[in-house]
């Protein structure tokens, strides 16, 4: 979608529809992104996820008449959705654009308060509304948590950001954060993660041997059946895949070649196995994780698949309507979005985490 399509849309030719179709096309409907998890649709706050199992070993010696039967137990598994709220609200006023760059793009007149169908919304507004709400939804569902703190309150979010950015549900990486503190055998400890200065962890993620080390530990350390599972692959952070591409091409001769999926996202392979380098959440913890001296867990790697990391909705799609108008009244201009969302984690013992 290039800038000049994007300036013919107006809400006098059907932008707001548009916008929204934009939207959820660019973020939503590409297959690439079902690498990341799996959508569910019309679910409810407090609707259960459920889950059969396999049933217990059968296949017992004999044969011949009147065999003694046996009970035969499956597994099931239930987990209940917590689904939040999220919303985006905003609004400008004509005069932020006085003795700005933008200034041109105002209307003359009485209409000078109106900017529907300006330069400013088609070219300016309207893409980085879209990059936002890109990233509204990878906070939410990867760093999400009904329970954010700053640093300076026993929490981990940086200092002067809000954390109500956060609180819409508990993503992924809390959910396996607590998986990784309730069965110790599912984590693997990086060391560098630990050290006190930001320097020192990404420095000592570096040395000889320690990102092969990692990586081969989640993998032998992991539940046999991730291997099995559709789309199984290895998720970690930038410094955790370019430190492995630094140490197998110094410890090997083996370099680890990267094929970019898209802007922020790389896929190689290691020992068989699809490692995807999202430095995404490299930003983010730079960004909202950081207390001016070292970095919250800098260094993470999850093995599992996106089959078994749902987000769910009660919508048919996780992005809304957008409601785009001016008011006459007050001469504001507004956008106003809102909706509900919630993640889940599958099975437990299907995630091998390194943290």
């Amino acid at each position: 979608m290039t800038w000049e399509q994007l300036s013919n849309l107006t809400p006098d030719n059907g932008a707001i529809q548009s916008l929204k179709d934009l939207i959820i096309a660019e973020l939503f409907t590409d297959p690439e992104l079902e690498r990341f998890f799996t959508l569910r649709q019309n679910v409810k706050n407090g609707q259960k996820l459920g889950y059969s199992g396999a049933m217990s070993d059968v296949g017992w010696n004999g044969s011949g008449c009147n065999p003694s039967y046996k009970n035969a137990t499956i597994q099931f598994l239930e987990k209940e959705w917590a689904i939040g709220d999220w919303q985006v609200p905003l609004k400008w006023c004509y005069t932020d654009l006085i003795n700005t760059i933008a200034e041109y793009c105002l209307k003359k007149g009485t209409e000078i308060g109106d900017l529907t169908s300006t330069e400013y919304m088609d070219d300016i507004v309207y893409p980085a509304l879209q990059e936002a709400m890109r990233l509204m939804m990878w906070r939410i569902i990867w760093f999400g948590d009904k329970n954010a703190k700053l640093n300076t309150e026993s929490g981990v979010i940086s200092t002067g950001v809000d954390t109500d950015l956060f609180k819409t549900a508990d993503g992924f990486w809390k959910q396996l954060f607590a998986i990784g503190t309730d069965n110790e055998s599912q984590k693997v400890s990086i060391a560098a993660n630990g050290e006190e200065s930001t320097a020192l962890q990404m420095s000592k993620i570096k040395e000889t041997g320690v990102a092969i080390g990692i990586f081969e530990s989640l993998l032998e350390n992991a539940d046999s059946r991730i291997f099995g599972v559709e789309g199984a692959g290895i998720f970690c952070t930038k410094t955790l895949a370019d430190a492995l591409t630094k140490d197998l091409k110094r410890e090997y001769k083996e370099i680890l070649t990267w094929e970019q999926i898209f802007k922020g996202l790389d896929v190689s392979e290691f020992n068989g196995v699809p490692v995807y380098r999202l430095s995404i959440w490299d930003r983010f913890i730079m960004k909202y994780e950081n207390n001016g001296t070292k970095l919250n867990l800098p260094h993470r790697a999850v093995f599992g698949s996106p089959r078994e990391m749902f987000v769910g909705t009660p919508a048919n799609q996780l992005i809304s309507e957008l409601d785009i108008f001016f008011d006459k009244k007050d001469r504001m201009n507004y956008i106003y979005s809102t909706g509900k969302m919630g993640m889940l984690l599958g099975q437990d013992d299907l995630f091998q985490m390194a943290y």
